[in-house]
């Protein structure tokens, strides 16, 4: 099977509802990867859908190519509940309004290093790192 069939193929499946848990989702992008194992280098770049943000060469002669991808979101947070305090009974019979509770909105950064080894034109080894990895669409 060539290599646009393979990356077809597991487009659709991330696609696909059922991986639920982050494990799930990690295992799918390992095998994602996994399946671009042995492909040429051009075969490599158009599966990543983009050219490499670093590229290596090492002494030996083979090289490392390396792609980043750095997400953040805010996290709206939650409002505090208000409680009223003091006066004199119910509606506005005086006293004071106290928050509990809540937390404010809060910066969320996830980011993705995958690295690939290319040796004499060919992908030979990967690794890659990162919470925002089970986000990424290779």
């Amino acid at each position: 099977m060539s290599i646009k069939r393979l990356a077809a193929v597991f487009s659709i499946l991330a696609l696909s509802p059922g991986c639920e848990t982050r494990a799930e989702r990690e295992a799918a992008f390992d095998t994602q990867l996994r399946a671009m194992a042995g492909a040429p280098e051009a075969g490599l770049l158009n599966s990543m859908g983009r050219i490499p943000d670093n590229t290596y060469q090492l002494e030996d002669g083979s090289k490392i190519l390396q792609w980043r991808w750095d997400t953040s979101y805010i996290d709206p947070g939650m409002p505090p509940m208000y409680t009223r305090f003091g006066g004199w009974g119910w509606g506005w019979g005086g006293g004071w309004w106290v928050p509990m509770g809540g937390f404010p909105p809060t910066l969320v950064r996830q980011s993705c290093i995958v690295e690939w080894t290319m040796v004499a034109g060919s992908a030979r080894g990967y690794r890659w790192q990162g919470a925002g990895c089970q986000n990424v669409r290779p």
